[in-house]
Order: structure tokens, then C-alpha cells, then sequence
């Protein structure tokens, strides 16, 4: 069906999508949410109601709120449209108001999604048998097979104390993911988790910036896009660009704000340094591809032999996440290096900002100078950061 030429559905989708508010809940990792709440305040900067809850914010308005959201949002990991919200303690009466769901309003044409369901304190505890009714419920909407492959929109489901929360997923792939790197190193940091440990360590954009341990690149990547104040979705795609309510005019107009506000360094304040000829001969072919060799200096050398002083004559930010686990073998192994690191820094880097990454919560016990602890949560790994300044 040619969703454009379907004026009485256009209608429909202006009145009950295009036009109201709806509500909206950015998901982001855990310990995240107060600098998302506070990136979402600055982005809005109407004084709207941003309500913080484990797991995310929730926060009011229309579709282009959310299209700004998964554009620049830099620690979000979704952004989710509530589009249904009712008590459910059985299944006959789910399955009534799933079909009452008008989900061509919202889903392409003929399209099921996978569905996602997390159920607590609730009679309807059995997860894949609820995804089975909201599948049904769409396939039945669309007249179509529910039995073939999930289209790649998602929704979630929320069951708790028997109320059910539908959602709508308007990103699609994680939004860590940038559409820039093409390839990961051994332990790759989120691009989400690096974003926030910069605002954390309060990077402002302007300053020196070195990543002597950069593996991948993710921190100077992520970096210099605030540096560049470069839109962390501008280079990839999301899942609202195939909602029948999605206006690309509106789309394209939001780009072009985001594009006219890309600053041009007037020299370069990043650097990146790694062991690995390979890390680095890739994050070099990165940074030329995506055009942001301008902003991002990477070279091959080792951090305990690097002197900072001829790349930047004033003091910054250094910022690393060591290897450690499996990366060098033994605990004892990541407890030696992370100590290395600890008097190398106290050694070269006086009067400059660090951002470190422990192994294990044990090793900041016993620190050679004051840094503040930052719980951090990396691949399932409760993780301490290290912040503050090189005495």
C-alpha cells in the first residue's frame, strides 16, 4: 500500500502520531541516567519535565523531539515511544487490546517486529507467550503470516504488577553505535560509556585531549565529535526512518541544524597513541574516511615512553583504559600495570586531568594521590573510574 497516497491514513497518522504528544523513554546503561537527564535539558532547553528512574528518563513530546533525541543524544542507548499502556492479568483480555492497537499507524506495512518482554510481579510472567499474542495481534492488524522472520523494528514490552507498557524502539541498532568505526579491538568501550566518562571528567571540547592506550580509538573518537560538536547519530540511520508517520523533510531540516553547528579546529588538540601497529594503522584509516584526521593526531608508540610536551605545550585531559582480565593474562598482571600507570602519570603528567579506568575496585584503595571514585558498569563488569587532577 502506498502509505502516501492513503489520505484517510495520513489523516489518522497526523492526528494520533504526527501531531500529539506522546511520552518517551531514553534507555541508558546503568549509572548513566542523571548525565542523560542532563543532556536531554540541554538539548531541549524549555525547562520540560524530565523524570530520571533507574534504567533511563522519561520525558513529553512530539515526533520531533524524539528524531532530535536519537540524533544527539551521546550516552543514550535507545530511545523507546510509549504507545500503549493498560492492566493485563490474562490473556484473553491481552489479546482484546492488542487488537485494538492501531499498529499501522505505526509499523510498515506488513512488516511483524520482534518483540521483547520483561515481566515482574505479574500473573502474565510467561515472556514468549505474550510476544507471541503482540506478534499475532500485528500479524492479524496486517493480514499477514506471524510465523515468518521479525522485521527489524522492535517493541518492547514492560509486565509489572500485572500493568503492561508497549513500546515502540526508534533507533534500531544500539545508538553506541555511531556508524563510524568498522572495526573493534579486543575489549572495545561502548561508545555511549565513553562519551560519558568525558562528560564526566569534564571535557570540554577545547582542551588537549591524549588517549595513550587507544586500542580502537573509541575516546579520542568519541572526542572528537564533541570537539567537533559533530551529532553522534549524523553518519548512521534509525528505525523511525521507516514509521509511515517519519517526515523527512523535517529529518532533513534537523541535519542541517546539526551540520551548521560542526566547528573547524584551528589546530589539533587529540591524540592517540597504541603499542599495536594494526590498532593503529585502523583507527588511522578511520579518522581519514570520516574526515577527522583534522581534530585527531594517531601514532604508533608506547605510553611509558611518551613525553606529552611536544604535542601540546599546555596540560589537558589523559584519558585510558588499560588492558586488563584475559588482555594480560592474571589478575596480578592488571593490579602490576594498573600500578605502572598510576606512578607514570604522577611522574609526566603533573597539573593535567586523568580519566582511569580500574580493574578492580581493590586497587583504588591505595591510590599515590587523590582521585575521585566513579562506579561504572562495562560489558556486565562493575568497573571503578578514576577521576581528578595529577598533583
Amino acid at each position: 500500500m502506498n502509505v502516501a497516497a492513503d489520505k484517510p491514513l495520513q489523516k489518522r497518522i497526523k492526528r494520533h502520531v504526527s501531531g500529539p504528544v506522546h511520552t518517551f523513554f531514553v534507555v541508558v546503561a546503568p549509572g548513566l541516567e542523571a548525565l542523560c537527564r542532563r543532556e536531554l535539558a540541554a538539548l531541549f532547553g524549555d525547562g520540560r519535565s524530565l523524570t530520571l528512574v533507574p534504567g533511563g528518563v522519561s520525558f513529553e513530546g512530539r515526533l520531533e523531539d524524539l528524531y532530535l533525541a536519537n540524533l544527539q543524544l551521546r550516552t543514550a542507548s535507545r530511545v523507546l515511544m510509549r504507545i500503549a499502556a493498560f492492566k493485563a492479568v490474562g490473556f484473553s483480555a491481552l489479546e482484546k487490546r492488542l487488537r485494538e492497537i492501531p499498529w499501522e499507524l505505526y509499523l510498515p506495512t506488513g512488516e511483524v517486529p520482534a518483540v521483547h518482554v520483561t515481566a515482574r510481579h505479574s500473573r502474565l510472567y510467561h515472556s514468549q507467550a505474550v510476544a507471541e499474542r503482540v506478534r499475532a495481534a500485528v500479524a492479524d492488524r496486517f493480514v499477514v503470516s506471524a510465523g515468518g522472520p521479525a522485521a527489524p523494528q522492535q517493541v518492547f514490552v514492560r509486565l509489572l504488577d500485572d500493568r503492561l507498557t508497549l513500546s515502540l524502539d526508534s533507533s534500531g541498532e544500539n545508538l553506541y553505535k555511531r556508524g563510524i568505526k568498522t572495526h573493534g579491538g579486543r575489549a572495545p568501550l561502548r561508545e555511549t560509556l565513553a562519551a560519558a566518562i568525558l562528560q564526566i571528567a569534564a571535557y570540554s571540547g577545547g582542551e588537549p585531549l591524549l588517549d595513550p592506550m587507544c586500542g580502537s580509538g573509541t575516546f579520542c573518537l568519541e572526542a572528537a565529535l564533541m570537539a567537533a560538536r559533530i551529532a553522534p547519530g549524523r553518519l548512521r540511520s534509525f528505525a523511525f526512518m521507516r514509521w509511515p508517520a517519519f517526515r523527512p523533510a523535517r529529518w532533513r531540516h534537523l541535519l542541517r541544524e546539526a551540520d551548521a553547528a560542526v566547528v573547524v579546529p584551528v589546530r589539533r588538540r587529540i591524540f592517540a597513541l597504541d603499542k599495536s601497529p594494526q590498532s593503529v594503522q585502523h583507527l588511522a584509516q578511520t579518522l581519514e574516511t570520516k574526515g577527522l584526521t583534522a581534530w585527531v593526531g594517531v601514532e604508533q608508540g608506547d605510553f611509558f615512553e611518551l613525553d606529552p610536551r611536544p604535542l601540546t605545550a599546555g596540560t589537558g585531559l589523559v584519558v585510558i583504559n588499560p588492558p586488563y582480565g584475559r588482555r594480560l593474562g592474571t589478575p596480578a598482571a592488571s593490579a602490576h600495570l594498573f600500578r605502572q600507570i598510576l606512578g607514570r602519570l604522577q611522574a609526566v603528567y603533573p597539573g593535567w586531568r586523568c580519566a582511569l579506568i580500574a580493574p578492580d575496585s581493590k586497587l583504588t584503595e591505595d591510590l599515590p594521590f587523590a582521585l575521585r571514585i566513579v562506579p561504572l558498569t562495562h560489558g556486565g563488569l562493575r568497573l571503578p573510574l578514576l577521576v581528578g587532577r595529577i598533583p
